[in-house]
């Protein structure tokens, strides 16, 4: 008669510092991300349209806001038009392949004068830039 004795249950300890490193990396992570999200945009009183609406916002890869007094920023770096180039070159060089499918968005004072929008969407287009978007406040 063969011997069965009791097995006993294994109860493996579970470790939760592991798990506990990750999450506070993740919340470091998206509290950072978020940062910079806030750095590309200027304080600006955007104009009151409905605009189109997305559920989900593109990620453009250059952001350039004009100021009631047409000064440029570009990541909190105040510009000339003229100086505007390298960024947009480095915006068509992230785009991959196709130039033309850079997209950058325009974050315009509604009391900004058009003569200077105008300049700055021509300026874009001979750069090759395919696509400019303008933000808006939804009324």
């Amino acid at each position: 008669m063969a011997w069965r004795g009791r097995q006993r249950e294994r109860i493996f300890p579970v470790e939760i510092t592991p798990m506990i490193d990750v999450v506070f990396l993740l919340v470091i992570f998206f509290m950072v991300t978020a940062q910079f999200a806030q750095i590309s945009r200027a304080e600006l009183d955007l104009p009151q349209e409905r605009g189109e609406q997305r559920e989900q916002v593109g990620r453009e890869e250059l952001i350039i806001n004009l100021t009631r007094e047409g000064v440029i920023i570009i990541a909190e770096q105040r510009i000339e038009l003229g100086e505007i180039e390298p960024y947009v070159r480095q915006a068509l060089e992230r785009s991959g392949e196709d130039p033309a499918a850079a997209s950058v968005q325009l974050r315009i004072d509604r009391e900004s004068d058009t003569r200077q929008l105008n300049d700055l969407v021509t300026r874009l287009q001979g750069l090759g830039v395919g696509r400019v978007r303008v933000a808006t406040k939804v009324p």
